[in-house]
C-alpha cells in the first residue's frame, strides 16, 4: 500500500472554471463608467485650479495697481510738502531780500555822490567797499533763491494784469506810456515754481490828461489890445472897483 502511493506522481492542481477567466477581467481596468467619473473628477479639479490661477493673478495684478497708486501718492504729498516748506521759507525771506535791496540802492547814491564830488577820501573807500559787500550779499541771496525756484516778476513797463500786480493808484500816462501799463513799481513780486507767492505792487498808468481848451480869439484879442492893458469891463459887487456898500 505503501509503495503504490509513493510511486504515482501528484495529481496537479486544477483551479476551478472561470478562476482565471474572472481574475483576468479584473486585471483588465475599471469598468466604463468608474473611468469615466475618474475623468470627470480630474477635469473639474483642473478647472478648479485654473480658476484659483486666475483668481491669484487678478489678485496680485490688484496689489500692484494699489502698491504704484500707494507711492505715487506718497511721492506726490512729499512734493506737495517740499513745496509749501519752500514757499514759507521764502515768503520768510522776502522782506529780508527787500531790505537788502534798498540797503544796496541807497549805498549806490552815496557811492554816486562820493565820486562825484571826486578826489580821494577814506570815508570814499569805505562807502565804496561796502557798496561792493552789499551787492556781492545781494547776488548770492538772490542766487540761493533763484535755485529754489523764485523768480522776480517783471512789472515796469509791462501791461497791467491782475493775476501778477496789485495796483494801489492810477495816475496819468507820461510820454512813452501807455493807458494800462505799469508806471512804477512800489514793491517787486515773486513767482515760486510758476505760483504768485507775492504780487508786485503797482501803479498803473491811466488816460493821458487831456490839452486845455483855448477860447478862439484870445490871443488875436490880446495882439490887438497890444500894451493897452487889460480891458476893464463893468465893476462887480465885492471887486477892488467898486467896494461893497453898507
Amino acid at each position: 500500500m505503501n509503495d503504490s502511493s509513493q510511486g504515482e506522481p501528484p495529481e496537479p492542481l486544477v483551479d476551478p472554471p472561470g478562476a482565471n477567466g474572472a481574475a483576468d477581467g479584473d486585471s483588465t481596468g475599471l469598468p466604463e463608467t468608474e473611468e469615466r467619473t475618474g475623468i470627470e473628477e480630474l477635469q473639474g479639479r483642473i478647472a478648479t485650479l485654473h480658476q484659483e490661477l486666475t483668481d491669484a493673478k487678478d489678485l496680485a495684478r490688484r496689489a500692484q495697481a494699489d502698491l504704484a497708486n500707494v507711492r505715487r501718492r506718497a511721492r506726490n504729498e512729499r512734493a506737495e510738502f517740499r513745496s509749501r516748506a519752500t514757499e514759507e521759507v521764502c515768503s520768510a525771506l522776502l522782506p529780508v531780500l527787500d531790505d537788502l535791496q534798498r540797503a544796496a540802492l541807497e549805498v549806490e547814491r552815496t557811492t554816486e555822490r562820493w565820486d562825484g564830488d571826486g578826489g580821494e577820501d577814506p570815508a570814499g573807500n569805505v562807502v565804496r567797499g561796502l557798496h561792493e559787500g552789499i551787492r556781492l550779499v545781494l547776488r548770492r541771496f538772490q542766487d540761493t533763491l533763484k535755485r529754489q525756484g523764485l523768480l522776480e516778476i517783471e512789472a515796469a513797463g509791462a501791461p497791467f494784469d491782475p493775476r501778477l500786480h496789485e495796483a494801489v493808484q492810477e495816475i496819468p500816462a507820461g510820454p512813452g506810456q501807455r493807458e494800462g501799463d505799469v508806471a512804477e513799481v512800489l514793491r517787486r513780486g515773486y513767482l515760486l515754481d510758476g505760483r504768485v507767492i507775492r504780487p508786485a505792487t503797482v501803479i498803473v498808468a491811466g488816460a493821458p490828461p487831456e490839452p486845455a481848451d483855448v477860447p478862439e480869439g484870445t490871443e488875436e484879442d490880446s495882439d490887438d489890445r497890444g500894451d493897452e492893458g487889460p480891458a476893464k469891463g463893468p465893476a462887480t459887487p465885492g471887486s477892488a472897483a467898486e467896494p461893497l456898500s453898507a
